[in-house]
């Protein structure tokens, strides 16, 4: 939850102004957990943060799977400027077996911007501004008959898990996000009235329908200007990062 936490601090500093592109702070800030605090977990885990910080300072998503990433990963201690180590289970005392080395910590490591550059310059990509546009999010989520739409103060645990994990994806990626508000956007609103209605720079809609036989949700994206993209039998966290990281891969493209 609290690296939920951490990318939510992230998106309050996303919030856009009347639609307008909206400078996105803390690009090179990441942080994961990790088992202890000893050496080879301290690498692993900061080599999970630089190629976080190198997709979202590009804006590219396909990084993640680049195959010269692995030996940048094994540098990235070279490339930081700060770092700390916060106790996942501080207040609560050791187990009878328990020592510091398998507790779970969370580790925050910053990046230097000039060695993130360099190493995107190394894989033949620049750095997208932080000037970036805001991107409104429509999506209607259907399951076992009732369809909703995802909007911020709408009532359910389910809507507002959804909130959460759209903002955290819009967090990772570094692109600043609005949603529909409830009262202003009640469910049954047509779409494309809804996406007409929010202060952003271009708006991606996206179906989200359970799927039962698969135990996992179906999801069609679909950006202003744009081909679709889908996926199926995932999780709707896992929907939502593609969906924000399809937009962030193609709106950093763009002049």
């Amino acid at each position: 939850m609290r690296i939920l936490a951490f990318l939510l601090g992230v998106a309050a500093a996303l919030v856009p102004d009347a639609g307008r592109a909206r400078v996105v702070e803390r690009l090179t800030a990441c942080e994961t957990v990790v088992t202890g605090q000893g050496e080879a977990e301290r690498a692993r885990g900061l080599g999970v943060c630089l190629a976080e910080v190198l997709v979202r300072v590009a804006g590219r998503p396909d990084l993640a799977d680049d195959p010269r990433l692995p030996a940048l990963q094994a540098r990235a201690a070279e490339a930081i400027v700060s770092l700390e180590y916060e106790d996942r289970m501080k207040g609560l005392p050791l187990g009878d077996e328990q020592g510091t080395r398998d507790r779970p910590f969370f580790l925050r490591p910053t990046f230097s911007p000039g060695a993130i550059d360099g190493m995107l310059a190394a894989l033949g990509r620049r750095p997208w501004p932080a000037d970036r546009p805001v991107l409104g999010v429509v999506v209607v989520s259907r399951r076992d008959g009732r369809d909703w739409l995802v909007s911020r103060g709408g009532p359910g645990v389910t809507r507002g898990a959804q909130v959460e994990a759209l903002d955290a994806a819009a967090a990772r990626f570094g692109l600043p996000l609005v949603l529909p508000d409830a009262a202003a956007a009640p469910d049954g609103s047509a779409p494309d009235s809804v996406a007409a209605g929010l202060a952003a720079d271009t708006v991606l809609t996206g179906d989200l329908v359970w799927d039962e036989a698969a135990t996992g949700w179906r999801v069609t994206w679909t950006l202003a200007g744009q081909a679709p993209w889908s996926l199926a039998g995932v999780s709707f966290d896992d929907a939502f990062r593609a969906g924000i990281g399809g937009a962030a891969g193609i709106l950093s493209r763009r002049p």
